[in-house]
Protein backbone atom coordinates (compact mmCIF):
# COMPACT_ATOMS: atom_id res chain seq x y z
CA UNK A 1 0.00 0.00 0.00
CA UNK A 2 1.35 3.09 -1.50
CA UNK A 3 0.92 6.51 0.72
CA UNK A 4 -1.15 9.35 -1.38
CA UNK A 5 0.34 12.50 -1.56
CA UNK A 6 -0.81 15.32 0.18
CA UNK A 7 -3.71 17.35 -1.63
CA UNK A 8 -2.36 20.55 -2.76
CA UNK A 9 -5.29 23.28 -2.44
CA UNK A 10 -4.73 25.97 -5.14
CA UNK A 11 -4.63 30.03 -4.42
CA UNK A 12 -7.02 31.98 -3.59
CA UNK A 13 -6.25 34.00 -6.66
CA UNK A 14 -4.15 33.78 -9.66
CA UNK A 15 -4.51 30.33 -10.37
CA UNK A 16 -1.07 28.74 -9.11
CA UNK A 17 1.10 29.50 -5.76
CA UNK A 18 4.15 30.59 -8.72
CA UNK A 19 2.06 33.34 -9.66
CA UNK A 20 1.00 34.52 -6.57
CA UNK A 21 4.48 34.34 -5.05
CA UNK A 22 5.69 36.41 -8.14
CA UNK A 23 3.32 38.46 -7.70
CA UNK A 24 4.09 39.37 -3.82
CA UNK A 25 7.79 39.41 -5.13
CA UNK A 26 7.21 41.79 -7.68
CA UNK A 27 4.78 44.37 -5.38
CA UNK A 28 7.53 44.13 -2.01
CA UNK A 29 9.91 44.94 -4.77
CA UNK A 30 7.48 47.81 -6.50
CA UNK A 31 7.35 49.17 -2.36
CA UNK A 32 11.00 49.06 -2.33
CA UNK A 33 11.27 51.39 -5.33
CA UNK A 34 8.51 53.50 -4.13
CA UNK A 35 9.91 53.93 -0.95
CA UNK A 36 13.24 54.96 -2.43
CA UNK A 37 12.08 57.50 -4.99
CA UNK A 38 10.01 58.89 -1.86
CA UNK A 39 13.48 59.27 0.20
CA UNK A 40 15.16 60.90 -2.26
CA UNK A 41 12.48 63.68 -3.44
CA UNK A 42 12.21 64.24 0.35
CA UNK A 43 15.71 64.17 1.56
CA UNK A 44 16.79 67.97 2.67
Amino acid sequence: MTPEPPDIDPPPILGTWGRLYLAVALFLALLIVLFAVFTEVFTP
